[in-house]
């Protein structure tokens, strides 16, 4: 019996080694019907996922599990009254069907009890294609921004904990303006569908906490494609000409700059960071037949912090034929639980796919 253990044992031992199937890098779920899903942020272990219904103008929201990508119950309310929150304080609007002027107040959401709780109107604004009201969090903070308040253009910081106003700052007058946020304030780089007053290179503004008017960090090519920032540092995509692409870093309160790498063919509308700050991931367009009036798929792209270096870490091939993966907003992508997850709002149903590194 020992022998023919021992026999059995080198036997084993010889033998080459049985490949474990390894979890796909791709996978994907199909969402709930009836509403487009516009943003996944990481939630208490769990991903949320906040959407507008597609009758209507209440808003949806539903939770994934990240690891099994099963499908939680979904919840539909007005927009103006968001139960379901991964933030403790929220933006709402507040619509008059009669006037083009809106109304802005924080909700505070309580997740145990579904309670929301209102602060005053703290924004009013002109709504129009270019002046629709824009937010980011950071640092315990909420930004707002818009372009067409009663003082122009005008961002608020305000406690992401209390929902309260701590400072207002005016801008000079931006449409369309990218927003990031990290430790040293807010971010605000001019989009390619945007605009500013000033001619020449586009520029780069900061808000720092506490300020009193916003600081030009830099001027330089015609638009950022993306803004994404973390820690100390901002990184964003900077385009120049028609096609010419260039990824810069930022860092510290000056933001101190440097160009990290050529990006000319990323094609890259937004950027999620990897906590750590040691990547970012984006997705790039598959033009087809070579020219972007369709897409065949999306390039899943790391980027390297610091150098810039890009590498395609999966190709994902959607069903509907079209570009701009990410519709330029870091809301429909994220990095969190290990993994890259970005949603196609364009399929029908809407579709969340996860990229594992």
């Amino acid at each position: 019996m020992r022998g023919a253990l021992g026999f059995l044992v080198v036997l084993l031992a010889a033998s080459p080694a049985v490949a474990v199937p390894a979890a796909p890098r791709v996978a994907s779920v199909p969402l709930p019907r009836g509403a487009s899903f516009w943003s996944v942020e990481p939630d208490r272990g769990q991903l949320l996922l906040t959407g507008t219904t597609t009758r209507g103008a209440d808003c949806a929201w539903v939770t994934v599990e990240p690891g099994s990508l099963r499908v939680g119950a979904q919840t539909r309310a007005s927009c103006a009254r968001p139960s379901v929150s991964a933030r403790r304080v929220v933006p709402v609007i507040l619509r008059d069907p009669a006037s083009f002027r809106q109304r802005v107040r924080v909700a505070r959401v309580d997740w145990r009890t579904h309670h929301v709780s209102y602060g005053p109107v703290v924004m009013t604004f002109d709504e129009a294609s270019d002046t629709h009201l824009e937010w980011t969090y950071e640092a315990g903070s909420l930004w707002l921004f818009d372009t067409a308040t009663r003082h122009g253009a005008e961002v608020l910081q305000v406690s992401a904990a209390t929902g309260r106003v701590e400072n207002t700052v005016r801008l000079p007058r931006s449409s369309r303006p990218l927003l990031a946020a990290n430790l040293d304030g807010l971010w605000l780089a001019i989009a390619p569908n945007g605009g500013a007053p000033a001619r020449g290179p586009a520029p780069l503004y900061r808000v720092a906490p506490a300020a009193r008017s916003a600081t030009l960090v830099r001027r330089g090519g015609r638009a950022a494609l993306w803004l994404a920032a973390a820690g100390h540092t901002v990184w964003a995509n900077i385009v120049s000409g028609l096609s010419s692409e260039e990824i810069w870093r930022f860092d510290g309160p000056a933001g101190s700059a440097r160009p990290l790498a050529r990006a000319d063919q990323l094609n890259a509308s937004a950027a999620a960071v990897e906590p750590g700050s040691g990547a970012l991931w984006t997705l790039s367009d598959v033009p087809k037949g070579g020219k972007f009036f369709s897409c065949t798929g999306e390039r899943v792209v790391k980027i390297d912090a610091r150098s810039g270096q890009q590498t395609v870490v999966a190709t994902v091939h959607l069903p509907q034929a079209r570009c701009g993966g990410l519709y330029g907003s870091t809301q429909s992508a994220t990095f969190a639980y290990g993994a890259f997850y970005f949603l196609d709002a364009s399929a029908t149903p809407g579709r969340l796919y996860r990229v594992r590194p």
